[in-house]
């Protein structure tokens, strides 16, 4: 079987090719969206370690002339940015198959992992499915839950789910190759959707416990969004969280002679460094 690998040069979509390579699939071709540059991406050092040629695309349309052009059986995607038209969905007779690092359709869309975090979920996944013309709308074919540990930071996360995600997506094969691969509708009444988030989404309100406040503020720190703490109507830019506690804090902020700060939440309290 023809497989052809849609990603991007980064190290969630990585995790899904290296797992993909582990379990001995073999890939003729690696796209990649965007453009190279002089420092190659986790991607293109895996593809060149197997031998796999790489194609650029700049941009969505170009997609269904390079997957002609590799005439594979079915592709595979995992963060591959852009919807595909139809014109490029035709092109594999088996279709594509999207690896998603969130419990479909809980969490469509480009950053469900920051979403996980922000709304504190104890639960997340992975999710093969059958690409569409929606954003991560089409029939489930497989899924994996697995439990977010307390204070785990967002690269980590994702790392882990495409790598869940690549090792259902290599199980899934045979039986697509064969034509008996079930796949299940997804239930829009459940769906949420994930996007990029903007600065009112970075902040922490001293109304919520602390414990949500650490694990968020540690999770999402490697990120380098614009992070930040409101408190007395003010709102303070922090870098990463490290420490939390239950006990009540008297003060609004204390201010540690390392320059670290104490926010009181309720309930509780976290240090966060500057």
């Amino acid at each position: 079987m023809r497989l052809i690998f849609l990603g991007h040069p980064c190290a969630a979509s990585a995790a899904t090719l290296s797992v993909t390579l582990a379990r001995g699939q073999e890939i003729v071709a690696l796209i990649l969206a965007g453009s190279p540059s002089a420092s190659p991406g986790a991607p293109e050092r895996l593809a060149d370690g197997a031998g796999i040629p790489v194609v650029w695309v700049r941009r969505a349309g170009e997609v269904a002339a390079a997957l002609r052009a590799a005439a594979p059986d079915v592709a595979v995607a995992a963060c591959f940015p852009w919807r595909l038209p139809r014109a490029a969905r035709e092109v594999p007779p088996l279709g594509i198959l999207n690896v998603h690092p969130s419990l479909l359709p809980v969490g469509r869309g480009p950053e469900p992992v920051f979403w996980t975090l922000r709304r504190g979920e104890r639960m997340t996944g992975a999710t093969v499915h059958r690409m569409d013309a929606g954003f991560d709308t089409g029939p489930i074919v497989a899924r994996a839950e697995v439990s977010v540990a307390p204070g785990i930071q967002a690269p980590e996360l994702e790392n882990a789910l495409m790598s869940l995600g690549g090792r259902l997506l290599v199980d899934a094969l045979p039986a697509l190759a064969a034509g008996t691969l079930e796949s299940e509708p997804q239930d829009s009444a459940g769906a949420s959707y994930a996007p990029v988030p903007v600065a009112a989404d970075w902040t922490m309100s001293p109304l919520l416990p602390a414990a949500w406040a650490w694990s968020f503020a540690r999770g999402v720190a490697p990120l380098g969004g614009p992070l930040a703490v409101i408190s007395g109507g003010e709102q303070i830019p922090v870098r990463d969280a490290l420490d939390w506690s239950e006990e009540r804090l008297p003060e609004r902020i204390v201010t540690e002679d390392d320059g670290t700060i104490r926010v009181r939440f309720s309930p509780g309290w976290v240090r966060f460094q500057r």
